[in-house]
């Protein structure tokens, strides 16, 4: 796999909104089948995104040389990633609706989690694993690493079953030691609460500096 995708990959296991679905589901009578909901639901939207995507940017890459286009996206989506770190900073937040649950949630996924079925759960999974700067980000390194579809394919699964690693341990977990593992959960989640902003900060400006140092060395090598 990818090392640029793995490191990613990595980055993305532990998300506030990922905690706080997971804190939410742990906290009902029968939260087995909910967790299985959640992981399904989320994997298999995420999968067909990134196959679909992985498909398309090799298409687009053969068609418009892969030295040039991949190296162009590294660059816009590590600017879109450092635009959205110094709106952070300055102090602007996403609007939130209606009061915070039990787990804080955002009010998108408030109303998610309020009422928990193992359908509301699977919409949770799906919510709290959209694409993003950098799934984008992975996918492209991912298309650069391919020797062809089956193997980005694969990469993509790989990158999935990392990104899911932490409600796949919840699972695991809560079969023998639900209160402890809610009790982990509680203690991640309050502490990504309290640090947030720096959190997202400093995340974002290391992701977007990376992407767009590399995408502009990229381009410098494919020029000379």
């Amino acid at each position: 796999m990818s090392s640029e995708a793995l490191l990613l990959a990595l980055s993305t296991v532990i998300r506030p909104t990922t905690v706080a679905a997971l804190f939410a589901i742990l906290a009902h009578s029968h939260p087995h089948r909910l967790l299985v909901a959640y992981i399904v639901g989320g994997l298999a939207f995420s999968l067909t995104v990134g196959a679909m995507i992985v498909v398309l940017l090799r298409g687009v890459g053969l068609a418009l040389s892969s030295t040039t286009s991949r190296p162009v996206l590294d660059i816009v989506l590590g600017g879109a990633a450092l635009g959205y770190a110094s709106a952070v900073w300055a102090g602007w937040q996403p609007r939130r609706s209606g009061a915070s649950s039990p787990a804080e949630a955002p009010g998108w996924m408030h109303r998610h989690l309020r009422d928990l079925t193992v359908r509301s759960a699977a919409v949770a999974g799906l919510l709290t694993h959209l694409p993003g700067v950098i799934y984008l980000a992975a996918l492209n390194s991912i298309t650069g690493s391919t020797t062809g579809i089956v193997d980005g394919l694969f990469q993509v699964a790989v990158y999935n079953v990392i990104w899911f690693s932490l409600p796949i341990f919840a699972l695991v977990m809560a079969q023998h030691k639900p209160d402890v593992t809610r009790d982990l959960l509680d203690r991640l989640r309050r502490w990504m609460m309290l640090y947030r902003r720096r959190i997202v900060v400093v995340f974002l400006v290391a992701l977007g500096g990376y992407l767009v140092v590399t995408g502009i060395v990229h381009l410098v090598q494919s020029a000379s």
